[in-house]
């Protein structure tokens, strides 16, 4: 019996995801573990991987099209069964649960003895010759949402997809092309240059971004809490360890020591290291921190996992691997939940100090600025010392200042004598 592969749940909150790029094609032979797909979720770009061996016999959806959880993406052929047959046997079949979708027909009789792949061409084309009188164009959602953007009849654009189907490269490719079609009069017409508004749809990521970061204002009543901390010792360990780190190639950042800080902070204040729910806080027993990452298409939040346990080498390491797996799109889900604590540092940006906003239903995150040379009064003398800002921004709703002020003053006391995180 084949396999029907079911749109896995790639993220914590996922609930559809858009196929971004297939990486198999029908007839090609695959294992388990092998990628089958990209699929862009809430939370970023992902692969797909294959849990059972096989050979791919049909793929459902075309590249841009939105799928739900749970929906059929493809169909593998088990060993010994033929590809072509089982492909055959699922016209006009669909998983349990999925969406009905009109699948292009494969080479086969028609009626009236019309070759069937002949039939479905001449509707492709019959559809998007007759676009303008209401014709229905075959499109998948993110090419029709780009060309709404766009202000483009997708009846005037060539489709690449399944049965002549419009994606959304088509619609990319329509629009280059267009912007470089400009007649020699207009050019000759226009004196100066003119920079046109350009309209950028919202990927799934920075939907999802906007819907939590306006979810956590609304909801969520904040208090920040702002401390400067000396960081001339912890500058000089750091050279220190670094040194002795050298022939690993391993090389500890400010932001390292920051982690482990705050993972033993949030030992001592486990308030602190909870989350809202409408009756009750839950304390977490695990002190997993998130650490925001920047990518092009928005943020996201990796999970270095029970990073009290972990010396400073580990939070490197573990802290590179997140970086790197969250900027190739090879984050697990494994990777991207559990978090109980989250940390974002603009100090390599050479911020001074900023707010972050809530990750919820995390009750708390530390906005970490840049660690720079300023006066410092130091008895009665002015002198140049290195401070770094940090800022704890709090749901008020579990964390009061007085909790807030004290989980600060441990961190404080952390980075400013680095030798006290041994104890």
């Amino acid at each position: 019996m084949p396999i029907e592969v079911t749109m896995p749940k790639l993220s914590p909150t996922m609930e559809s995801g858009v196929l971004s790029q297939w990486l198999v094609k029908v007839g090609d032979q695959v294992k388990e573990g092998d990628l089958l797909a990209d699929i862009e979720t809430d939370k970023a770009t992902m692969p797909m991987k294959a849990f059972d061996d096989g050979i791919v016999a049909h793929l459902d959806y075309a590249v841009g099209d939105e799928i739900q959880l749970g929906d059929r993406v493809l169909v593998l052929a088990r060993k010994g069964e033929d590809a072509k047959q089982v492909a055959a046997g699922l016209v006009g079949k669909k998983a349990a649960g999925a969406a009905s979708k009109p699948q292009p027909a494969t080479n086969g009789a028609g009626s009236n003895g019309q070759d069937a792949h002949e039939a479905t061409e001449a509707v492709t084309v019959a559809a998007q010759g007759s676009a303008s009188q209401g014709g229905r164009i075959k499109s998948s959602p993110l090419a029709r949402k780009i060309a709404a953007a766009s202000q483009v009849d997708l009846g005037s654009v060539p489709g690449s997809g399944p049965g002549g189907r419009v994606v959304r490269n088509d619609v990319e490719l329509f629009l280059k092309s267009r912007g470089s079609a400009a007649s020699p009069t207009a050019r000759l017409a226009a004196p100066t240059q003119t920079h046109a508004a350009e309209r950028i749809p919202h990927t799934r990521m920075r939907k999802t971004i906007a819907q939590r970061m306006v979810e956590a204002k609304k909801v969520a009543p904040e208090i920040h809490v702002t401390v400067d901390i000396r960081a001339d010792a912890l500058v000089a360990v750091r050279e220190q360890l670094n040194k002795q780190l050298a022939p690993e190639k391993i090389k500890l950042s400010l932001g390292d020591f920051v982690t482990k800080g705050v993972a033993l902070a949030l030992r001592r204040h486990p308030g602190v290291n909870a989350s809202y729910e409408p009756d009750a806080i839950v304390r977490h027993g695990e002190v997993n921190v998130g650490i925001a990452v920047a990518l092009d298409g928005g943020l996201i939040v990796p999970v270095l996992r029970n990073a009290d346990t972990l010396g400073l080498r580990e939070v490197r390491l573990g802290s590179d691997a997140l970086v790197q797996a969250a900027r190739s799109n090879k984050l697990s889900p494994e990777q991207m939940s559990g978090g109980t604590f989250t940390i974002s540092n603009l100090g390599m940006y050479g911020v001074r100090q900023f707010d972050a906003i809530l990750n919820l239903p995390e009750v708390a995150i530390l906005a970490v600025g840049a660690a720079e040379k300023r006066p410092v009064v130091q008895g009665d003398s002015l002198v140049i010392g290195t401070v770094m800002t940090v800022t704890l921004t709090a749901d008020h709703r579990a964390v009061d200042g007085a909790l807030a002020a004290e989980f600060l003053r441990t961190l404080k006391g952390f980075l400013e004598e680095p030798a006290s995180m041994l104890l």
